[in-house]
C-alpha cells in the first residue's frame, strides 16, 4: 500500500496542480477564436460532417481557410453533438487534457531525471501562466493534443533507448502518437528533431552505428508518416506553411533581414514569457512590437539570448545533459514558429510557447536536482521554500488569468489593458463593440487602430466594410482606396469599394475600379462588378459593350 502511494502520489499532486490552475475555465463561454472555429462554424455541428473534415481546412473558408487539423475538428464535432453546443463540455475536455499533458510531462521527465527533478519540472509546467491562452481557450485543444502525444512519445522513446529495447510495439505507439499529433497541429513535425537531440545529450554512450541500427525502423516509420501527412495536407492547403503571414510581413514587404531583426527585438519578451511571465497578452502587434528596419543595436539582447541558448546547450552537453536536452527541445520546437525561417501568422503568440516550455521546465528540473545533490542542508531548505513560492505564484497567476477568457466582453476589455499600444487590440475591440451597435466607440477605436498602424490591408478592408454597412460611404471609400494602394492585388472588398463610389455618384471611378476589380475579385463578385460597369456606362452616357 505504501509503495503504491509513493508511486502515484507525485503524479496525483501534478494532476491537482494542473486542475487548480485551469478549473476556473469550466464556466467560460466560447471566446475569441472559439467563435469562428466552433460556435459559428456549422461544419462542426453535425456528426455527418466528420468524413468531409478530413479534406477540409481548419478555419472556415470565409475566415481564410487556413490550417489542416482534422482530428481537432473531429473532437470539436463530437463535443458539440454530445454537449448540445454547451461550452462547459469543451472546457471540461480542456481541463482533462491539461491534467493529462502535465502528467505526460512528468512521465517524460522521469525517464531522464530522478523523481524530485521530474516532479518539479512537471509541477512548474502545470502552473505556468503562459499556458492559460491554451488551457483557457477551447481552440487550445490542438496545442494540448500535440503536447500530450509528443511528451508521451518522447517518454516512451527515452525509456526504450535507455533499456536498449526499442521494441516493435514501442515503434508502433510512437508512430501512432506522431500521426495523431500531426493531424492535430502542424508543429508536431518537430518530434524527429527532438528525438535526435535526445541521442546527442541524454542517450549518449553507444556508437552511432549501433544507434542507427536500433532506431532504423522508427526513423523509417516517422519519415513515411511525415511524407504521407505533407502529401495529404498538400491536397487541402495551397502552400507548405498553410497560413498567411502576419500583416507586417505581407504588407510592409519586409526582407528576411528585417523579419529576423524584428524577432530579435521580440526575443527578450519571449524569454520573459517562458521564464517569468509577469505580463501576458492575447495579442502582440505594432507598436507593442518594434518593427525592424535593418540591423540595429536594439536587437543585440535578442541576438545574445539566441546565440547564448545555442552555446549553452552545447557547453552543458557533457556536464548537465538533461539541461542541454531541455535547451535543444526549446530551440527545435520553437524554431518553426519563430519567424526566423519562414514568416508565420503572428509575431509573438503565447500559445506557441506551450510545447517549447517543456524544454524550459526540464532545465528547471535539472537545476533542482543539482541543488538537491550539491547544496548544503540550509541551501536545500532555501531551495524548497523558493520552489513552493514559485509554484504558488504561478498557480495564483494562472488562476487569475483564466478569467480573461471567460467571454468576449472580459476578453476584449482585458486586451485593451494588456496591449494599449497594439493596433490589433483597438481594431478587435472596435469590431466587438460594433457588433453591439456601439457605433461611436467603434469609430473611435477604428481610427485609433489606423493611426497606430495603417499598413494592415486586411484590417483596413474590414474597417471599410464596417463603414459601408453603417452607411459611412465617404470614409469607407477613402479606406478602400488606401487598402488597394498598400495591397494592389488584394481581391477582398473590391465590390464594396465600387458600391461606395456609386453611392457617392463618382461614376467615372465606379467604372474604372469595377474594371480593375475584375482582375482580382473573387468569383462571387464578378457579376456584381460587371453590373456596376453597366450602370456606370448608363450614368456616363457611354455605350455598354
Amino acid at each position: 500500500m505504501r509503495a503504491a502511494y509513493r508511486r502515484w502520489a507525485p503524479a496525483g499532486a501534478i494532476a491537482l496542480l494542473a486542475l487548480a490552475g485551469s478549473i476556473t475555465s469550466l464556466f467560460s463561454d466560447f471566446t475569441y477564436d472559439d467563435r469562428g472555429v466552433i460556435f459559428e462554424n456549422e461544419r462542426v455541428h453535425a456528426l455527418g460532417n466528420l468524413a468531409h473534415q478530413f479534406l477540409e481546412t481548419y478555419w472556415p473558408a470565409k475566415l481564410g481557410g487556413d490550417g489542416y487539423r482534422p482530428i481537432v475538428l473531429w473532437m470539436f464535432t463530437v463535443q458539440w453533438v454530445v454537449g448540445h453546443g454547451s461550452p462547459m463540455l469543451f472546457h471540461g475536455v480542456n481541463i482533462l487534457l491539461t491534467i493529462a499533458t502535465s502528467m505526460a510531462v512528468f512521465y517524460c521527465a522521469s525517464a531522464i531525471l530522478p523523481t524530485l527533478g521530474a516532479w518539479i519540472a512537471a509541477a512548474v509546467f502545470a502552473v505556468h501562466p503562459v499556458h492559460v491562452e491554451v488551457t483557457g481557450n477551447i481552440v487550445g485543444q490542438s496545442e494540448l493534443v500535440v503536447a500530450l502525444c509528443l511528451a508521451l512519445a518522447i517518454g516512451i522513446y527515452l525509456r526504450g533507448r535507455n533499456a536498449h529495447a526499442l521494441t516493435g510495439r514501442s515503434v508502433a505507439v510512437i508512430s501512432a502518437l506522431f500521426a495523431v499529433g500531426l493531424l492535430s497541429k502542424e508543429h508536431a513535425i518537430v518530434l524527429p528533431g527532438i528525438l535526435f537531440a535526445a541521442e546527442l545529450t541524454v542517450l549518449r554512450g553507444e556508437p552511432w552505428r549501433d544507434r542507427a541500427a536500433a532506431t532504423r525502423l522508427l526513423a523509417l516509420s516517422l519519415l513515411m508518416i511525415a511524407l504521407a501527412y505533407l502529401g495529404l495536407r498538400g491536397l487541402v492547403q495551397r502552400d507548405l506553411a498553410g497560413f498567411q503571414p502576419y500583416p507586417i510581413f505581407r504588407f510592409l514587404n519586409m526582407s528576411a533581414v528585417d523579419r529576423v531583426g524584428t524577432m530579435m527585438n521580440e526575443m527578450p519578451r519571449i524569454a520573459q514569457l517562458l521564464v517569468f511571465p509577469t505580463h501576458l497578452s492575447a495579442d502582440y502587434s505594432p507598436t507593442e512590437v518594434v518593427v525592424a528596419s535593418g540591423p540595429d543595436l536594439s536587437q543585440l539582447p535578442g541576438v545574445f539570448i539566441c546565440v547564448g541558448t545555442v552555446l549553452l546547450s552545447v557547453v552543458l552537453r557533457g556536464s548537465a545533459p538533461v539541461a542541454s536536452f531541455g535547451l535543444l527541445w526549446l530551440i527545435i520546437s520553437f524554431l518553426p514558429v519563430s519567424n526566423l525561417i519562414v514568416p508565420a501568422g503572428f509575431v509573438t503568440a503565447e500559445r506557441t510557447l506551450f510545447f517549447p516550455s517543456i524544454g524550459v521546465v526540464l532545465v528547471a528540473g535539472s537545476v533542482a536536482q543539482y541543488v538537491k545533490e550539491r547544496a548544503s542542508p540550509r541551501g536545500r531548505r532555501i531551495a524548497v521554500g523558493a520552489v513552493v513560492v514559485l509554484l504558488m505564484l504561478g498557480l495564483a497567476r494562472s488562476f487569475d488569468r483564466q478569467r480573461v477568457w471567460k467571454n468576449n466582453d472580459t476578453f476584449f476589455d482585458a486586451l485593451m489593458k494588456d496591449a494599449p499600444n497594439g493596433y490589433r487590440a483597438h481594431f478587435m475591440h472596435a469590431r466587438h463593440v460594433g457588433l453591439r451597435s456601439h457605433l461611436q466607440e467603434m469609430e473611435k477605436e477604428y481610427r485609433r487602430a489606423i493611426r497606430i498602424f495603417p499598413y494592415d490591408a486586411s484590417m483596413t478592408t474590414a474597417i471599410a466594410d464596417a463603414y459601408t454597412r453603417a452607411g459611412f460611404y465617404k470614409p469607407a471609400a477613402d479606406l478602400f482606396e488606401w487598402t488597394f494602394t498598400v495591397s494592389p492585388t488584394s481581391g477582398d472588398g473590391r465590390y464594396q469599394y465600387v458600391y461606395c463610389l456609386a453611392k457617392l455618384n463618382r461614376w467615372r471611378d465606379v467604372r474604372k475600379e469595377a474594371l480593375n476589380g475584375l482582375r482580382y475579385a473573387p468569383p462571387r463578385e464578378v457579376h456584381l462588378l460587371r453590373e456596376a460597369v453597366r450602370q456606370a456606362n448608363i450614368s456616363l452616357g457611354l455605350p455598354h459593350l
